[in-house]
């Protein structure tokens, strides 16, 4: 049974179906210091079936405190968190191999192409909300890991 959730969650974390969604947070991310950090977040919180049924669209007038005062949200975010970690890292690595994404001297990151690769289908809303994410992270990046609680980077 193990082995049967084991290969659920690898079929559900595959790279080649998660990218997308973080070349669509970097789309409309403008560069700026050491924002591959903020990478780590996008997944947490889009695959997190409490933050798609809450936040349905974000805009420039949404605060991050609008997140992370939400406690459905924010429950077992640091679990996630760190589960996402990984997965984070390599779909960086896959996006930046394809060509997808530079990573700049100062730790930011450009998306140089968006339109290679297939979207599922049952990803849009994450797709569409983590493209919108930028909006609220406008604090820097050490003080956007204080807002959700994480202190080690």
């Amino acid at each position: 049974m193990s082995k049967l959730i084991e290969n659920i969650s690898t079929l559900q974390s595959n790279i080649f179906i998660l990218t997308p969604i973080l070349i669509s947070f970097y789309r409309n991310l403008q560069p700026k210091d050491k924002n591959i950090l903020l990478a780590y977040f996008v997944f947490p919180l889009v695959l997190n079936s409490d933050f798609l049924n809450t936040i349905t669209t974000v805009s420039r007038a949404s605060r991050l405190s609008r997140i992370t005062n939400n406690k459905e949200i924010m429950a077992g975010f640091e679990e996630r968190f760190e589960y996402f970690k990984d997965i984070t890292n390599r779909c960086l690595q896959y996006a930046l191999e394809c060509g997808y994404i530079k990573i700049n001297d100062d730790l930011s990151v450009t998306v140089l192409t968006d339109n290679n690769f297939q979207i599922d289908c049952r990803l849009s809303k994450s797709i569409n909300l983590a493209s919108q994410l930028h909006k609220i992270f406008t604090r820097n990046v050490i003080n956007t890991y204080y807002a959700f609680g994480i202190y080690k980077l």
